[in-house]
């Protein structure tokens, strides 16, 4: 089997290609290095069973030349940053929505491939929600991809394209960026590394739903045996405090004493979201990476690579 993975250097999308290459699948990795970084994928360039592609998924002409014989498409490919959304609207409708169909009008010109599109938990807005629960978009990279699924579900429906949504809530691990909306775990363990404070907006009472790298690949491998239509959402199902990840960090470093700083909030911050993952259950699937467990792992890859030297602050 042939597989596609577009933004395949990115954080999540590097650690996908390492483990679709170990199933034994063929892997195309396709990125324009917009947030991906080559040395998330460096390992991989001696695989016989992979290859780079550097393109960008608003070229259709390079998207279906690189779509001649595969089978699947995972694609990942997108402008992931709220606070960037905010004031680069055209350009995160430009790369998520467009990007998104281009993928969509190559799936519908050949059947016989399908696709997994990667959706956030920004669509809900806020609170404990199952794939059912009404969307609630919050600011133009919830609204970009809200759009990419109506589009996801309108080509299912009226072309019979195969396709299926995997609606991601927060997820940490090892090549997540030290910078961004959603990667605090990252943000906070590069602070207290270098015996700095982590800054926590609000009194970090708002929760989020963290899911360790492993579980949420786990989640895009299963969404191959997934029926066209479906939508699921990929978590761990519990919540954690900002304050309380702050706590546990600041523990993993026990040569350091500093203290987290407390800032204004964020104008319109959503103050809880966690996954009903029910749904997913069904799939026989059970997170295997616990919080703690997962932290421990991020934490230990951090003190062993530096994100300055690896371009992970950029």
């Amino acid at each position: 089997m042939n597989i596609l993975v577009t933004g395949g250097a990115g954080f999540i999308g590097s650690h996908l290609c390492s483990r679709l290459l170990k199933e034994g699948y063929n892997v195309k990795c396709f990125d324009n290095f917009y947030n991906g970084n080559l040395n998330n994928i460096r390992g991989l360039f001696n695989h016989e069973s992979f290859q780079f592609i550097k393109g960008d998924v608003r070229d259709m002409t390079l998207l279906r030349e690189s779509c001649r014989d595969v089978d699947h498409v995972f694609h990942l490919a997108a402008q992931i940053h709220v606070e960037r959304s905010l004031i680069s609207v055209d350009e995160t409708f430009d790369i998520n929505i467009r990007g998104t169909r281009n993928v969509l009008e190559l799936c519908k010109e050949n059947k016989k491939i399908g696709m997994t599109f990667a959706s956030s938990a920004e669509v809900y807005g806020g609170g404990f929600h199952g794939e059912s629960s009404p969307l609630n978009p919050q600011s133009p990279y919830a609204a970009s991809k809200v759009a990419s699924e109506a589009m996801c579900v309108a080509y299912h429906h009226a072309y019979g394209t195969n396709v299926r949504i995997l609606r991601n809530f927060n997820t940490f691990g090892p090549r997540q960026k030290s910078h961004g909306y959603g990667a605090v775990i990252a943000i906070f363990t590069q602070r207290v590394m270098n015996d700095k404070s982590p800054i926590i907006y609000g009194d970090g009472s708002q929760t989020r739903d963290y899911q360790y790298i492993d579980d949420a690949i786990e989640c895009y491998v299963l969404s191959l045996d997934m029926p066209s239509g479906e939508v699921c959402n990929t978590g761990s199902g519990e919540e954690y405090t900002i304050n309380d990840i702050a706590t546990r960090i600041i523990h993993e470093f026990s040569e350091t004493s500093v203290e987290p700083i407390h800032v204004d909030p964020r104008p319109g911050e959503v103050m809880a979201l966690r996954a009903d993952i029910k749904k997913l259950n069904g799939y026989g699937y059970y997170p295997r990476v616990g919080f703690d467990e997962g932290l421990k792992k991020f934490v230990k890859w951090s003190r062993e690579y530096s994100f300055e030297s690896l371009g992970y602050m950029t």
